[in-house]
């Protein structure tokens, strides 16, 4: 949890434009964007010393919990993410070495991702120190604050996908 003399800040222009009621709303969502860029910055920091980043690391996570075959709508999917900016990342990690496009015999219209060695062996690796960023972070809160947490982000995560007009 926030130490209690945490505070969001923001402009003395923005409050005024906002109302009272509103702009815990308003600290809310900022500090949650901002919370969101920090851990992704320390996660890429993490796996930046395997020669990858925290979105190739993403990728690389979901297909390997995705059933054969994998392609890229499924990791979209599994990342929530749009289907364009996946694949616009997969074409980066395949010329990285780190994933193959491969042509799915049955329908000739369908590309099948898998991983290489490399991308087998730089997930493998960096798993672990993931693992351990994740538990350094989450350190400070208690069992009860990570279940009420997780029923937070859970909820706000559906609504999300309910403004999206997408489900799963």
């Amino acid at each position: 949890m926030l130490a209690p003399d945490t505070e969001v800040t923001m402009t003395p222009k923005l409050q005024e434009r906002i109302p009272e009621e509103e702009s815990t709303y308003v600290q809310a969502f900022m500090l949650l964007q901002r919370t969101r860029d920090l851990l992704f910055r320390c996660e890429d920091q993490a796996v930046a010393e395997f020669g990858i980043t925290a979105e190739q690391y993403s990728v690389l996570m979901a297909m390997k919990g995705l059933d054969d075959p994998v392609k890229v709508t499924d990791v979209a999917r599994r990342l929530e993410r749009k289907v364009n900016s996946v694949s616009m990342l997969v074409d980066r990690m395949v010329n990285a070495g780190l994933v193959t496009r491969e042509r799915d015999l049955p329908d000739r219209r369908a590309v099948r991702l898998g991983l290489t060695g490399k991308g087998q062996e730089a997930s493998e690796r960096a798993a672990p120190v993931v693992l351990r960023l994740v538990e350094e972070l989450l350190s400070p809160l208690s069992h009860e604050d990570m279940d009420t947490l997780v029923t937070l982000l859970d909820n706000l995560r559906e609504n999300a996908r309910k403004h999206l007009g997408t489900r799963n």
